[in-house]
């Protein structure tokens, strides 16, 4: 029984259809182009897959021999006294065709085709890294997919792709296709250091028009996470320290990677005066009673690379006697002056 139901069915689809053919060319040699026989409200219909659907069709002419709508889902009623007929549906058929027709005599015919949009929002819309998983690596070229299930129409389909708040890309398709598909599309980024915890997303809109649901239809996915590991880099800091012969300085090595780097200092153990603390990303070498001069290395490392900078230590060791002496001179100076005016 449901087999012959759903025959019967698509016969009378198929029916419907030839009969809106047949029409089509009785009505292009009959009716006049430049007169407006019949007005459609809306004109261009959009809607929602399963949804209902009303349009109706009316004339400005008193007397007629009937009017009404044929289309593949089936011919409403001849109204012979009325001068507007409704078209009510619930819209299950992807190539649902209508037209309203009007005959004012016993041999013109005329029609107005209604322009229908069927859409369908997709199922799902997720995104991924194809063929790899687990960090990233600065500089390294990576291929996102975003895929969306079952969206339709494919021509109205625009895939919008994020990274945090900031637009990517759109494209769009010229492909044809009332039913619903399956639709992948591609990025390739490149990460840098900087997009170490970056969000992406890919989002499905349907941009059905200004007859179409505003704002367009859209589904959006969950965001990608992703982590980029990078080689070390130092952070800025000073290359030189002075400091006075005798006393305590500190010398400070600070840098960033990702996997966090090892620091470590070289050429620190001269006089058996310095050790060193580690606080965050900041590796201090603590010396204590500088007495010459010194130049103290700063190696950084992680599996990406490794770096290594020159921090020189300038000892001031005369600076203090010297100024003892340019006082004393000046003071002579002085001394000598006054002797030569009190003789």
């Amino acid at each position: 029984m449901g087999y012959q139901r759903t025959t019967m069915i698509s016969l009378q689809r198929m029916l419907g259809l030839l009969m809106l053919i047949l029409l089509h060319g009785a009505a292009d040699e009959a009716c006049l182009p430049d007169i407006n026989h019949l007005t459609l409200e809306p004109p261009v219909a959009v809607v929602r897959h399963g949804d209902p659907l009303e349009v109706n069709c009316s004339t400005l002419f008193n007397t007629h021999l009937g009017m009404h709508w044929v289309s593949t889902e089936g011919n409403t009623s001849l109204e012979k006294n009325s001068q507007f007929v409704t078209w009510n549906m619930t819209v299950v058929d992807w190539g649902t065709q209508a037209r309203c027709n009007i005959k004012l005599n016993g041999s013109l015919l005329c029609s107005q085709d209604l322009t229908l949009t069927v859409y369908k929002i997709p199922d799902s819309v997720s995104i991924s890294v194809l063929r790899h998983s687990g960090p990233m690596v600065e500089g390294t070229e990576y291929q996102l997919q975003c895929d969306i299930q079952n969206i339709a129409p494919l021509q109205n389909l625009v895939v919008k792709w994020y990274k945090g708040n900031e637009p990517l890309d759109n494209v769009t398709y010229s492909i044809v296709s009332k039913t619903p598909v399956d639709v992948s599309d591609t990025l390739m980024i490149s990460p840098s250091r900087h997009d170490d915890g970056a969000q992406y997303r890919c989002r499905a809109q349907l941009d059905l028009g200004p007859e179409g649901p505003q704002p367009h239809p859209t589904v959006t996915s969950e965001p990608l996470n992703i982590t980029v590991h990078y080689a070390p880099e130092f952070l800025p800091g000073n290359d030189t320290v002075e400091v006075s012969a005798g006393s305590d300085v500190s010398l400070d090595c600070s840098a960033e990677g990702n996997p966090p780097p090892e620091l470590r200092w070289t050429n620190n153990t001269a006089e058996g005066n310095a050790n060193e603390t580690t606080v965050g990303r900041l590796r201090t070498l603590n010396i204590s009673r500088v007495t010459a001069n010194a130049t103290y290395n700063c190696t950084v490392t992680n599996r990406l690379g490794s770096i290594t900078k020159h921090q020189n230590l300038s000892t001031l060791l005369y600076t203090v006697s010297w100024l003892l002496i340019l006082i004393f001179f000046i003071n002579q100076k002085h001394m000598t002056g006054m002797a030569s005016n009190s003789n």
